[in-house]
């Protein structure tokens, strides 16, 4: 359901509407969770994260392991960071001009191969 979401740009109102229609098409005492919110709690629990990595705007560079600290790329000498233009009594956090999303794999199959009956099935 989260996927549809996320592919679609569904709002969180719209998902909201179609997690309370399939509730009540489904029988009394469903486990189907009420709303976004609830929906993401249960997915939190998986302990599935997803870690956030800096990258350069024209793609020569990322920012991981040794090269985290750094704010001008080494190729191409682009700034990593957007100009921070708060106040000075609150600065704003630095925004990189692009990142991506680092979904680590191996622990994904350890908790597809956990149990022994549905490991047989999947070789």
């Amino acid at each position: 359901m989260l996927s549809i979401k996320t592919e679609y740009n569904i709002p969180r109102e719209c998902f909201n509407d179609f997690i309370g229609l399939m509730k009540e098409t489904n029988p009394a005492g469903n486990l189907i969770p009420s709303d976004l919110y609830r929906t993401k709690k249960l997915v939190s629990k998986l302990g599935l994260t997803a870690s956030k990595i800096d990258c350069c705007i024209n793609g020569c560079m990322l920012y991981y392991k040794d090269d985290a600290t750094e704010v001008i790329f080494r190729t191409c000498n682009a700034p990593r960071f957007k100009t921070n233009l708060g106040k000075q009594h609150r600065p704003k956090k630095d925004v990189s001009y692009s990142h991506l999303f680092y979904l680590p794999f191996i622990p994904r199959l350890q908790r597809l191969y956990t149990s022994m009956s549905s490991a047989d099935h999947k070789r």
